[in-house]
């Protein structure tokens, strides 16, 4: 969660990004939202031009959406080792630690990862 709150401040140091933090007590619907535009997105393909996240911390009700542009990710990736495997599981970090942006970008549009904890703790994290 350190890591998507990061990702969330990063944004206002550069400028050019949407970052959204609500209080809500059911993070529901919006995920609902943001699935059904992952959905509607993924099925027209083309470049991604922004990475989008939305993360709910359980223990502060926090949700937290955040849009980059990507060619911000890449003046932050070009100026700071970012490792994006370091907060998240041993599986799951050693993937995350084998990807590259340049890979992602060749995907398309669409869902990235999804993670849901027993704690309530959830993250979407998609190209659009």
């Amino acid at each position: 969660m350190k890591r998507v709150l990061a990702v969330a401040i990063l944004p206002l140091i550069f400028g050019g990004c949407l970052v959204e933090v609500k209080t809500v007590a059911d993070p529901g619907p919006a995920l609902a939202r943001a699935r059904a535009e992952v959905d509607e997105i993924a099925s027209h393909p083309g470049p991604a031009k922004s990475l989008q996240v939305l993360a709910y911390d359980a223990d502060d009700r926090k949700l937290v959406r955040v849009d980059v542009p990507l060619w911000l990710v890449h003046k932050a990736a070009d100026h700071e080792d970012i490792d994006l495997g370091d907060d998240m599981g041993d599986d799951v970090g050693r993937c995350l630690k084998r990807v590259k942006l340049r890979e992602l970008e060749k995907v398309g549009r669409g869902a990235l990862v999804e993670i849901e904890e027993d704690e309530g703790t959830r993250v979407l994290v998609w190209l659009r």
